[in-house]
């Protein structure tokens, strides 16, 4: 995964899962408790992420 995609997902999950960051911390701070419909909503944007990256291609 690149650098750009990497950072995409990285604002997906801040924006949508209010999470600080996705990298491992080996901490509590690794387990989020999120609702199943920002989940979903979070799922959609990194799929449409995709997609526009693959028509890019």
């Amino acid at each position: 995964m690149n650098k750009k995609t990497e950072q995409a997902l990285e604002t997906i999950a801040q924006k949508t899962l209010l999470m600080d960051t996705l990298k491992t911390r080996n901490t509590s701070e690794d387990f989020e408790e999120v609702a199943v419909w920002q989940v979903r909503k979070a799922l959609e944007q990194a799929y449409q992420l995709g997609l526009k990256q693959g028509q890019k291609q």
